[in-house]
């Protein structure tokens, strides 16, 4: 599993990089972004989603991963020997400039992406194989082939060596270029493309070569092979008899439940008999009831409509923040990026040396996020949750705003010129390349630092504050947060930049500086404050439990504290009042868990029953 998400990894960083180069040192710069984003990678991602889903019905989970990736290698290969080399006669040069004559030159992106199209199907389809490969096609595969005992040994695992493998990449990129540039005489572009479609076809296959692999050998886990049986067949009826002789022997039982780790309560969950849940006490009418669970079908829960998502966020102060967490980040990323990388063309034009700083970047990020990753347990004890969970928003405020300040330097004293100069194609002015030198390299430490903190820190703490949520929270909330927050956070910042570009007639970038820079702080400004909110409602920290504020926000008397092993997350519920708080104070710890959660389960809040950081850094692995 790991050599799989290593090679998924590795083809993602190369492509990663690639598809920039190819779009932002074309025609269009990096205005093209935008338009990309919006109006060629949503509609594809919905497009490919319809198809995938429909393939899945036909195919077996081994034939669906082959015939992914076999599309993406077909199509990789059509693009680096026949495509790119005859990209020139290909593009709709002819249409391109009799659009241009008639509409807007705020639009020159847009019809940027139309004239080079054979690069936006590059760039589309490179951002659909990290969503599809290793979103869908991976994560699908470990979680049907991991033991739950295991995963929290083997998730974190993944995680390093998705990011050993991005700064593998990044140094291939780097040495692949400075090889053609050694080469007697130079060489073309075009030749460095189809080197790294070569590496990246190459990869796909050993992909391929361990899935199979994988697929022939793994055992299956435990938590497959204990799925719930079809109602009325030979296996509901014998999960129901053992379930019904389980109860009768007291197994499972609510002081056996009460100890169980989380891993095993989730495992209980997915079994037929359900005996996990009921209290112990054997009996005619307790024995029933497992095999009644046994027998009823799975429920689905159909997906959130966008009024349902919108009234999920209203209901809940926790789900609210984490939304506008989620949606700061992604706009804050996109406008920051955006300004990044319309710079990185004007110091290097050249797609090999464009290419070469990315690969530069990606080694130090992935190396980055790894350490981080490591030291993540550290930092959770010694800052505590808002500590970490501002770790990420600080690092873009103070180093986006050194950055953007360099950016204004830059624009007021040379913008103009360097915009005429990249729009012939020329060199821009000497006496502007210190500064465009030094913005460009904080930018990319800005790059660095903020992807390593927001996998190897925002995202955990995010996993945490999902942990003390009910079902409900967990669930729907979650999913609210995906379609609302993550996915306007995405958009959101796109469409931004494109009606500035519109308005102000996309000559340069120094006139929507100012407005990208004010939003971004506006947004930097709501996160920060969504943290604040959070920490302030629940404190969350490692090796004691969570002291949590009553509704008016004062601080009264606690539970008593429960000891927590290792770096156990433990979440306190909300204080009971009145004559429950004195009950709970002369109750064991699992008991004045309960009486603080009527109808909780009692294993819920028993010591070992949340995971550890590392574990929660574990799912999370490079997102490009």
């Amino acid at each position: 599993m790991l050599s799989l998400f290593f090679l998924l990894s590795y083809v993602n960083t190369l492509l990663d990089s690639l598809k920039d180069v190819l779009v932002i040192t074309s025609s269009g710069g990096a205005a093209v972004l935008p338009f990309l984003s919006v109006y060629a990678v949503l509609p594809s991602s919905v497009l490919f989603l319809l198809a995938f889903s429909a393939l899945s019905k036909r195919f077996s989970r081994a034939t669906l991963f082959n015939v992914t990736i076999g599309g993406f290698c077909a199509f990789f290969a059509v693009f680096a020997f026949l495509l790119m080399p005859n990209a020139q006669q290909l593009h709709l040069h002819d249409l391109a400039d009799s659009l241009q004559q008639v509409l807007p030159s705020g639009l020159a992106g847009g019809i940027s992406m139309l004239r080079n199209w054979t690069y936006t199907a590059f760039f589309v389809v490179s951002e659909l194989w990290g969503d599809v490969c290793m979103g869908l096609l991976f994560w699908g595969l470990a979680n049907d082939t991991t033991a739950l005992a295991d995963a929290p040994t083997l998730y974190p695992l993944f995680g390093l060596g998705a990011n050993i493998a991005q700064a593998a990449a990044g140094f291939s990129l780097k040495c692949t270029t400075a090889a053609r540039s050694a080469a007697a005489g130079g060489g073309h572009f075009v030749q460095e493309v189809q080197i790294t479609m070569a590496v990246v076809l190459a990869m796909a296959v050993a992909a391929i070569c361990v899935h199979a692999h994988i697929t022939a050998t793994q055992p299956k886990p435990e938590h497959a092979a204990d799925l719930p049986p079809r109602p009325g067949s030979r296996r509901a009826a014998a999960a129901a008899a053992a379930a019904a002789a389980e109860e009768g022997s007291g197994v499972g039982g609510g002081a056996n439940g009460s100890s169980a780790p989380e891993a095993q309560s989730m495992l209980a969950d997915r079994l037929a008999s359900g005996a996990a849940a009921s209290s112990s006490g054997g009996g005619g009418g307790a024995a029933a009831a497992p095999a009644e669970a046994a027998a009823a079908p799975p429920k689905k829960k159909r997906p959130l409509t966008l009024r349902e998502s919108f009234a999920v966020l209203a209901g809940s102060v926790e789900i609210r923040c984490l939304a506008l967490m989620s949606l700061a980040q992604g706009l804050c990323t996109s406008i920051m990026e955006y300004a990044w990388k319309s710079h990185i063309r004007l110091l290097y034009p050249s797609p090999s040396d464009f290419t070469s700083f990315l690969g530069e970047v990606a080694m130090m990020t992935g190396l980055t996020t790894a350490v981080l990753m490591l030291a993540s347990p550290l930092l959770f004890e010694r800052l505590g949750w808002r500590g970490v969970a501002s770790a990420t928003p600080q690092i873009l405020l103070y180093g986006g705003s050194a950055f953007f300040l360099a950016c204004f330097a830059y624009q007021w004293q040379f913008g103009a010129a360097a915009a005429a100069a990249a729009g012939a194609g020329a060199a821009v002015p000497a006496a502007g390349v210190p500064l465009l030198t030094g913005l460009v390299v904080a930018g990319a430490l800005l790059y660095v630092f903020s992807k390593g903190a927001k996998f190897a820190l925002f995202k955990p703490a995010e996993e945490m504050v999902y942990i003390g949520l009910d079902e409900e929270g967990r669930t729907r909330g979650k999913a609210a947060i995906d379609v609302v927050g993550s996915q306007t956070g995405k958009s959101g910042g796109s469409i931004l930049q494109q009606a500035l570009l519109v308005i102000s007639g996309g000559a340069s970038l120094g006139p929507i500086l100012p407005v990208l820079f004010g939003f971004y702080l506006l947004m930097l400004r709501g996160w920060r404050g969504a943290v604040h909110d959070l920490s302030s409602r629940r404190r969350y920290t490692l090796n004691s439990p969570l002291q949590t504020r009553d509704e008016e926000g004062e601080e009264g008397a606690g539970l008593p504290p429960a000891p927590a092993p290792g770096n156990a997350v433990v979440i306190a519920p909300p204080r009971p009042a009145g004559t429950e708080l004195a009950a709970a104070a002369a109750a064991t710890p699992a008991e004045a868990a309960a009486v603080a959660t009527p109808g909780a389960p009692a294993e819920a809040a028993a010591d070992g029953a949340r995971p550890a950081p590392g574990e929660l850094v574990a799912r999370l692995g490079p997102q490009q």
